[in-house]
């Protein structure tokens, strides 16, 4: 009886872990989302295209590797 309640311990804990890790990349993509808005909003004020497009490739590249992430986070935990 008491090995059946030590396994469901572990079980709680480690869940507890999965739901913190899933939330803080949860939280991460939609800082990367935040971060694309400004980079878009910032072209309207630098008027430098080939750094700006740059700017937004490797922001939107990031908001993929970041959903990427969490998928991925998601089918393992």
């Amino acid at each position: 009886m008491f090995m059946l309640e030590e396994i469901f311990n572990i079980i709680s804990a480690l869940a507890l872990v999965k739901i913190t890790i899933l939330t803080v990349n949860g939280i991460y993509v939609v800082f990367l989302l935040v971060v694309y808005k400004q980079a878009r909003a910032m072209q309207a004020v630098v008027n430098d295209d080939g750094a700006s497009s740059l700017l937004n490739t490797i922001a939107f590249l990031n908001i993929l590797i970041g959903i990427s992430l969490f998928v991925a986070a998601l089918v393992i935990l």
